[in-house]
């Protein structure tokens, strides 16, 4: 189960939509709850109409209008950072995922670094952070009970685990802290060292399954 009663956090439900008035609802987050401090984005279109203009309207368009409204409503005195939750699927060509969302996360990856450098005068960092595949609520099962593919992804990554929503929760709450005060246009990979392993190393690995 998810926790969504952690001390000192607060947290809003808003309907991200064609409709969506984001100054609006920022203004009555502000009002309920103080300027802001970070502020990070985790959506994707999940919807069932024209897959590549809604990940358009969702990753691109309301992402640029949030952080364009918010960026006025950040806590003049105190830490202020923006993350972006990215995908592989932003750097690499891979399965399982349409074309509009490979673009959406490759356009989400460098509105970041632009933000990064428009938005540092005001002291609003901006990064982005790149999980591989981890074990979820919805998918530790799949994995757990699929061993061979379980024990492929331990032995190709580095670490020899695969990762959890933890490990990048931890790495959102770390880019929404003092302590990352000088870290600012990065996009930080999530996936155990997986990224630097040579293709052909691991198509030796499958080979010997």
């Amino acid at each position: 189960m998810i926790d969504r009663d952690l001390p000192n956090v607060k947290h809003s439900i808003v309907e991200l939509g064609a409709d969506a008035l984001p100054e609006t609802m920022l203004d009555e987050i502000v009002k309920e709850r103080g300027n802001l401090n970070y502020l990070v984005f985790c959506q994707r279109y999940r919807g069932s109409k024209d897959a590549w203009q809604g990940e358009f309207d969702v990753s691109l368009s309301l992402t640029k209008t949030l952080v364009e409204a918010a960026q006025e409503r950040f806590d003049p005195d105190g830490d202020k950072s923006i993350v972006m939750v990215s995908s592989v699927f932003g750097e690499f060509v891979g399965e399982g995922q349409p074309l509009s969302y490979h673009v959406g996360k490759a356009g989400m990856n460098q509105m970041m670094r632009y933000y990064a450098v428009n938005l540092g005068r005001k002291g609003i960092r901006v990064n982005a952070i790149t999980p591989f595949t981890f074990l979820k609520e919805e998918s530790r099962e799949f994995f757990l009970e699929n061993e061979r593919l379980h024990d492929l992804y331990t032995k190709i990554i580095p670490l020899g685990r695969m990762a959890t929503a933890a490990d990048s929760a931890q790495l959102i709450a770390f880019l929404c802290s003092p302590q990352s005060s000088f870290i600012n246009g990065q996009n930080i990979f999530v996936d155990g060292g997986l990224s630097l392993v040579w293709p052909e190393t691991i198509a030796r690995n499958l080979l010997s399954l």
